[in-house]
């Protein structure tokens, strides 16, 4: 029962390694690809902004205390839509 039990771990975990694998590779094929109209859009009118602060867990921030994305993007704040449930 007891080797039952390891070569069912076994194969349990060379699965959830092989679908780990299977999506990032997905990822990497989907990054390499080329930028999103969403992506474009949200860029074409503001300017990057120079980092002033960065904090402990290394989220940049503006002057202004907006918050940036890795290319310099201010990133909008998040917002819950009304009538929305809320988590407690």
């Amino acid at each position: 029962m007891f080797a039952r039990l390891s070569v069912l771990t076994v194969v349990l975990i060379g699965l959830a390694g092989l679908a780990n694998a299977q999506a990032k590779e997905q990822v990497a094929t989907h990054e390499q690809g080329s930028p999103s109209m969403t992506t474009m859009h949200e860029h074409s009118g503001s300017a990057r902004h120079q980092v002033a602060i960065t904090d402990e867990y290394g989220f940049k921030y503006d002057a202004q205390g907006n918050r940036l994305d890795a290319n310099g993007y201010v990133v909008a704040p998040p917002h819950t839509l009304p009538g929305a449930k809320v988590l407690r």
